[in-house]
């Protein structure tokens, strides 16, 4: 394993560890950078390419076990990468990985399985509401996440700090043309299209019977599904609630939906 002391913040080396709380270059920079041991881990067991780490010197002899031989690992005084990425480093391990790419719509289609859940999340623009959903989505076996330029970030350090890695787990694509995609999967395949909306006029969910290939698509946290969106949908969803409250989170309307999406047929509604 090499390892590097760190003695200068400007050491080139470690630059993409700079100001991670207030920005996100490393989106388009084509990486990724992960906080915590259980994050890490995962990262440096999925797929993606890893490029370095970042340790405090208290926690190298305490991680040393199971960190790839040919990794590279910076490290540096705790004090130090506080100053360097923007935040009380107490984690004390960051890292960094290429992106994975996004996936073509024909690598998500399982054409041999009759049953597909895909999850649309336009333009739901807080990292940590899509930390949650991912988590959710991976948790209830769905099989692709849909993103659009409005969304948040599915691969920056926030995002998969919430989702505790499943980002890297779950398959996701950024789509250029969410709606041509949609529209795509509703023609080529026959997935069939619904919409988590707020709405009396919407079908409640315990009466949903669910289609075999199913696109589901929840909207922006503020705004819900635009009407552009809505208007792909084959059919509206909705949660029925008491009059006490107006809506509930996104992520954990995610929950309620997924769950229920995902109950084998056999359970009692």
């Amino acid at each position: 394993m090499p390892v590097f002391p760190i003695e200068s913040l400007d050491d080139e080396r470690i630059e993409i560890y700079r100001n991670l709380r207030s920005t996100n270059r490393t989106r388009d920079l084509g990486m990724m950078v992960a906080e915590s041991d259980r994050v890490v881990r995962r990262m440096i067991e999925s797929d993606c390419e890893m490029v370095s780490l970042l340790i405090s010197d208290r926690k190298l002899a305490r991680n040393d076990d199971w960190i790839p031989p040919d990794l590279p690992v910076y490290v540096l005084p705790e004090e130090l990468a506080t100053r360097l990425v923007g935040f009380d480093f107490h984690a004390g391990l960051l890292g960094c990985a290429l992106r994975p790419p996004s996936p073509l719509l024909e690598e998500l289609v399982d054409t041999d399985r009759p049953v597909q859940t895909f999850l649309a999340c336009p333009s739901v623009s807080d990292p940590q509401n899509l930390g949650v959903i991912i988590r959710l989505a991976t948790a209830f076996g769905i099989d692709g996440l849909l993103t659009d330029t409005g969304t948040a970030d599915p691969f920056s350090r926030r995002t998969l700090r919430v989702s505790t890695g499943s980002a890297l787990r779950l398959p996701i694509r950024l789509c250029q043309d969410l709606p041509g995609d949609i529209a795509r999967l509703r023609e080529q395949w026959g997935f069939a299209t619904a919409g988590a909306v707020l709405d009396e006029r919407a079908v409640p969910l315990h009466q949903v019977t669910r289609p075999d290939r199913l696109v589901l698509m929840l909207g922006n946290e503020t705004t819900g599904l635009c009407d552009s969106m809505a208007e792909l949908c084959d059919q509206l969803w909705t949660i029925p609630m008491t009059d006490r409250v107006n809506s509930i989170n996104v992520s954990a309307a995610a929950g309620i939906f997924l769950y229920h999406l995902s109950r084998p047929a056999t359970l009692d509604p």
